[in-house]
């Protein structure tokens, strides 16, 4: 299954408009932030791998940009190119995807700004902003796509949080195993991982009263995921639903923490919302 990881001699085939180019902000660590490998502005930006499906044709460029927020993993992760997450979905829904490096974290593609932390406690206002950023710049560079922002575990917390504090960060959102009520779910942790400690992390659920009622959110949780239980997803749905959003949560049948990502139901609801954004 070929992948094209996109570089600027690709930005066309993408359907990235070229004349963008000539607005972008060089980043801290010099590079620019040009909506392929750097995302963000002058102050802060996050490292991007974008990667579009193997069959992409700039006569059927999709409505749609995919951005993949990865999960906690003590601030160091991976980009992949040719398997992953992100680059299951630009192949399964044909868009062009990008893979977000959260802020503080590394990988073999250099280094995102912002903070993490060794123990993961690092949901904070500072890094949500950077995001909302880089996600802002991505759609001056993409004008005539909306955007689906799917995050992964902290990534679903991130996404989130985003949904209520900068709205206009994304056009739908798809929650893949969130630890959405953050102080139940690090009290699950100390006792079933000896995770200890209290986190100062912001809390989707304390926060889901943000959400404007137009909101377009999507959950999915593994039915044997013992790690962000299910039921915390079911008590950001219900309080999401209260605000009388039409959400629901999706039980990936036999998958884990890690395997909701290549489960059916994932890519079945991201399918819908791309679907939903391309009307």
């Amino acid at each position: 299954m070929r992948r094209i990881c996109l570089t600027l001699a690709g930005l066309l085939l993408a359907g990235l408009p070229w004349a963008a180019l000539a607005q972008q902000a060089t980043c801290p660590d010099g590079k620019k932030a040009d909506g392929v490998e750097r995302a963000g502005n002058s102050r802060h930006c996050l490292v991007i791998r974008t990667l579009a499906p193997s069959q992409a044709s700039a006569r059927t460029a999709p409505k749609v940009l995919v951005v993949f927020l990865h999960g906690d993993n003590g601030g160091r992760t991976e980009l992949k190119a040719d398997s992953g997450a992100a680059a299951m979905l630009a192949e399964k829904l044909q868009v062009v995807t990008v893979a977000l490096q959260r802020p503080g974290y590394s990988s073999e593609l250099g280094r995102s700004d912002g903070q993490s932390s060794p123990g993961d406690d690092d949901y904070t206002p500072q890094n949500i902003e950077i995001v909302a950023a880089a996600l802002a710049q991505l759609r001056s560079l993409n004008p005539t796509k909306k955007i689906l922002l799917v995050g992964h575990s902290g990534g679903a917390a991130i996404a989130a949080l985003l949904a209520g504090r900068f709205p206009g960060s994304a056009d739908a959102y798809l929650l893949a195993a969130c630890p959405c009520d953050v102080p139940a779910w690090r009290q699950w942790r100390a006792g079933s991982a000896g995770k200890k400690g209290a986190w100062t992390s912001l809390s989707p659920l304390a926060e889901a009263g943000k959400l404007p009622p137009a909101t377009l959110i999507s959950l999915v949780v593994g039915n044997k995921d013992e790690n962000t239980l299910p039921l915390f997803s079911e008590s950001y749905a219900r309080a999401v639903q209260a605000r009388g959003l039409k959400t629901r949560v999706t039980y990936a049948m036999n998958a884990t923490h890690v395997s909701v990502l290549r489960s059916p139901e994932f890519f079945m609801l991201a399918g819908e919302l791309a679907e939903t954004l391309s009307k």
